[in-house]
């Protein structure tokens, strides 16, 4: 499977921008600028009489992703979980053992 590249042109907050990704992987960043104007219309919507300025609405709007990022990885990370078997796992050999 081949990797090519290409350039695509996103638009984000009022500007467009050129970006060289892997055809397989367009999807994704036109969704993820997607989701940015999304956000920013959200957060002026929201909040019309603070007069925030584009700045301030991407700083909301990478905020919230990021915790929205967070969140996920949390509950992906099942680090603990084979922790806990590990130890149950040692703790059956021992008692196997006596």
């Amino acid at each position: 499977m081949p990797t090519d590249f290409f350039k695509i042109q996103l638009y984000v907050a009022e500007k467009h921008y050129p970006l060289t990704c892997k055809r397989i992987e367009e999807g994704i960043y036109r969704k993820a600028a997607t989701n940015i104007n999304e956000k920013i219309i959200r957060y002026s919507s929201a909040f019309p009489a603070a007069k925030l300025g584009l700045k301030d609405l991407l700083a909301m709007a990478a905020i919230d992703i990021s915790a929205e990022n967070l969140r996920i990885k949390q509950i992906q990370d099942i680090s603990p979980v084979f922790d806990k078997i590990e130890a149950l796992d040692k703790e059956l050999e021992e008692y196997l053992k006596a």
